[in-house]
């Protein structure tokens, strides 16, 4: 009896979330309501790319500014803009085994071959919940 009553509830479950079936005309509306929808869609991402464009140049500018004033981090209305700086030694073992012999000569390889690559990041806020104060 209550391997039947699990049956059945399973069985209204799964009618209540299966949908009516679409008729031709609802179908035909449908494909018209999209495609008329799809120049305003285009215009959105015209703006939105527009947008962007103009975002990343700031973005180069505060960057530009943050380098050239040796500021490693800035919170800019609540955006976080970082810049880190990483120092790397390429090491080949052709050209470690040519100088290996003397440990100087190999301080001077690193000092020689080091470069230093910059890293810029922007980091969003991180999405807060509100608290709720019912009492």
């Amino acid at each position: 009896m209550f391997d039947s009553l699990i049956v059945k509830k399973r069985i209204k479950k799964m009618d209540t979330n299966m949908p009516e079936p679409m008729t031709e005309q609802e179908f035909t509306d449908l494909k018209r309501a999209y495609t008329e929808a799809i120049p305003a869609g285009d215009a959105l991402k015209q703006q939105l790319k527009e947008y962007n464009k103009e975002q990343k140049a700031r973005k180069s500018q505060i960057h530009a500014y943050m380098r050239e004033n040796n500021i490693m981090s800035a919170d800019i209305g609540g955006v976080t803009f970082e810049r880190e700086e990483k120092t790397t030694c390429k090491v080949s073992l052709k050209t470690l085994e040519e100088v290996i012999d003397n440990p100087a000569d190999l301080e001077q390889y690193k000092r020689d071959h080091t470069t230093t690559k910059e890293s810029l990041k922007v980091r969003k806020p991180k999405r807060r919940r509100t608290e709720d104060t019912s009492d």
